[in-house]
């Protein structure tokens, strides 16, 4: 029984602080819609109204004020009193616990105020519109105003900036300032809806005539001034340098009459202010004008160049014709007696033919200059000549220098011929000294190689026409071999000495030592019966180096001595 006694205090308990709960809810949400009514009637929009009542709107604009000011006294008057008074009723049903009906008019309420707050703030912007248009159109007819005049002060003061232009821009400026008479008119009645298009339009034109009245000016002096002195000047100057004989690649004379109706052409232009077309050949003009300057200019320095290195040009080319006959004469010669592998000849003749299209070019530009020449063509041609010029002399020394040493090649292919010559000689001499029983087939056959190596070079150094490039590779090939045939020669003489004298010495050892003798036989035959001087030397050395310790060195240090003193004191 307490237990359910109990639970019905905490179900009571429950229910209470739900009901509480939920009142307290409902009364902070009506508190919120009361500030939210209280907050657009504090935001009085009365002194706006008023003011904006004063502008005498009229036409689309007072229309539209109208509509704004009924929807204002309708949110005042009516919308929000309801809501007011609603919000009044649904307090009173709160505290007595109407819940079900609290809810339903609370929905209610929440669509008026959010439909309500909308429009108002709708409403709150457009008479911010309205007050910044009459602002902009009150500002715009200030400017505007102060412009007319200032335009009108510039075309009076300065009417003879604008020269032809200056009847059509005081027509154009009177319409314009009509057009502005119109709209003001528009303006000061207080239909600022109808008269925004128009002052769009006008502001346009506006600044469109300000443009034309800073642009016209500098056109007008280039067309009045400038362009027909510079005319003048430019043809002063072609008739001067055509009696001077200067050719150009256009007929300047026929360009500047061009140039002078276009300048007559854009004068039309500005008489009928066609500032767009105007300015387009007012650049025209300036880089025609331009393109004769730089025209005379070029042709100008290019003849002063020219004429500047025809010196130059001449004494080049004489020398280069007077090399080219000495090196084919030199050529020819030395034809005769060699063999030129390098194609000197060839191209010997090509520089010549160079030679002559240079020449053939200064002889056209000597005989066209007293009748009259493009001198920019000239220069260039010039130029190019100088530096073929200047590569032939290249080539030439290159062809000389590499022909000039073939006599003393030749000479010291002789010199060297004879020195193999002497030296295969001495070899054979200091072979035959030692009356040696023979000698191997390997050498004999290498020797008569070589020697036959130096009979061929000296044939081909007595043939009429030699070759210097094959006899120099010959004499290197020669060259190598006579070291290895001294190198074999000198094995021979050292190891056949050597062994004579180390089987002299190994008879001491004959009798006493049966390998000796062996050895000795062994050797003996090497020498005598097949000329191995190597191997003979080797059988008999080892052997002996095997009864005395250090007789192979004693005997070959001895031998190296003699060897020392003969080279240092030859016997005659």
């Amino acid at each position: 029984m307490v237990i359910f006694l109990v639970s019905l205090v905490i179900v009571a308990l429950l229910i209470y602080l739900g009901v509480y709960l939920y009142k307290r809810r409902n009364a902070k949400l009506i508190d919120s819609y009361q500030e939210g009514v209280k907050h657009i009637t504090d935001t009085s929009l009365e002194k706006e109204m008023a003011e904006i009542s004063h502008l005498n709107l009229s036409g689309e604009s007072l229309t539209e004020f109208e509509k704004i000011d009924k929807d204002y006294r309708e949110i005042v008057n009516r919308k929000l009193p309801e809501v007011s008074e609603l919000l009044n009723d649904l307090k009173e049903l709160n505290q007595h616990y109407q819940f079900g009906r609290v809810n339903h008019e609370l929905a209610d309420v929440d669509e008026k105020m959010n439909a309500t707050t909308s429009q108002f703030k709708e409403i709150k912007d457009k008479l911010e519109e309205i007050r910044k248009v009459t602002k902009e159109h009150q500002k715009a007819v200030s400017e505007l105003s102060a412009k007319y005049k200032d335009l009108r002060k510039t075309l009076l003061a300065k009417s003879f900036s604008f020269g032809p232009s200056s009847d059509k821009l005081e027509e154009q400026l009177g319409e314009l300032e009509q057009k502005f008479d119109d709209y003001t008119k528009v303006m000061e009645s207080g239909d600022y809806v109808k008269s925004a298009k128009p002052l769009v339009e006008l502001q346009d034109a506006t600044h469109e005539m300000e443009e034309k009245i800073e642009k016209i000016p500098p056109i007008y002096k280039n067309l009045k001034n400038v362009f027909p002195e510079q005319i003048e000047e430019l043809n002063q100057a072609v008739n001067q340098l055509l009696k001077e004989k200067y050719v150009f690649q256009e007929n300047l004379k026929k360009k500047l009459d061009e140039i002078q109706k276009l300048v007559d052409k854009n004068l039309v232009n500005l008489e009928k202010v066609n500032v767009k077309d105007a300015e387009k050949l007012n650049d025209q003009l300036s880089d025609s004008i331009d393109e004769v300057y730089d025209t005379i200019d070029k042709e100008y320095r290019a003849r002063h160049l020219v004429e500047k290195n025809y010196k130059y040009y001449q004494d080049f080319l004489e020398h280069a014709e007077s090399q080219e006959h000495e090196l084919l004469i030199d050529l020819d010669r030395l034809s005769q007696n060699y063999e030129l592998t390098h194609n000197e000849l060839e191209d010997a003749h090509e520089l010549q033919a160079q030679i002559r299209e240079v020449r053939k070019d200064f002889d056209n530009f000597t005989k066209q200059r007293t009748e009259g020449i493009i001198y920019s063509t000239e220069l260039k041609k010039q130029k190019e000549n100088i530096e073929k010029l200047n590569k032939i002399e290249k080539r030439q020394k290159e062809i000389n220098d590499g022909v000039s040493n073939l006599w003393k090649e030749e000479k010291e292919a002789q010199k060297a011929v004879q020195s193999f010559d002497l030296e295969i000689h001495r070899m054979r001499r200091d072979i035959e000294k030692l009356n040696l029983p023979g000698l191997s087939k390997e050498y004999t056959d290498y020797f008569f190689k070589v020697s036959d190596e130096i009979q061929a070079l000296n044939e081909a150094l007595n043939q009429i026409q030699i070759n210097m490039d094959e006899i120099t590779k010959a004499l290197i090939n020669t060259q190598s071999d006579l070291d290895v045939l001294g190198d074999k020669t000198k094995e021979i003489i050292d190891c056949s000495t050597l062994t004579e004298e180390f089987l002299q010495y190994a008879n001491r050892y004959r009798t006493r030592y049966p390998e000796i003798a062996e050895a000795y036989k062994k050797a003996d035959h090497l020498f005598n019966k097949q000329f191995d001087y190597v191997d003979a030397l080797d059988v008999i050395s080892n052997a002996l180096e095997e009864v005395e310790p250090g007789i192979y060195k004693r005997i070959t240090d001895d031998y190296e001595t003699q060897e020392q003193a003969q080279r240092q004191y030859p016997m005659n």
